[in-house]
């Protein structure tokens, strides 16, 4: 149980973390490469995570993020929707979500 509850609340930081970075380059799309570097340099490496946090993220009902996808996958390019800026603003608030900038 203690297990479970470590992996959600890692799988949470996850996506606030893509939110915070994304955040910080708000009105410039960026590569998932480069998403993904950042995302290692804070310690998070499996890519099966981080596109299970991007399905989240762009969920339907959620709509945070927007990924134009691209042949080469990690080539596509990525961005923070208005309603991506509210939840890193703090306007909204997602259960799913943890941010800790």
């Amino acid at each position: 149980m203690a297990a479970d509850l470590m992996r959600i609340n890692a799988a949470k930081l996850l996506r606030g973390n893509v939110v915070e970075i994304l955040y910080r380059y708000y009105g410039t799309d960026i590569s998932l490469s480069v998403l993904r570097q950042s995302l290692r340099a804070k310690g998070f490496t499996a890519d099966e995570d981080l596109v299970k946090a991007f399905y989240y993220l762009a969920g339907d009902g959620k709509r945070y993020i927007h990924v134009n996808l691209s042949e080469q996958y990690w080539d596509s390019v990525i961005w923070l929707t208005p309603t991506g800026v509210n939840l890193a603003e703090g306007d909204i608030e997602d259960v799913g979500v943890i941010l800790d900038e």
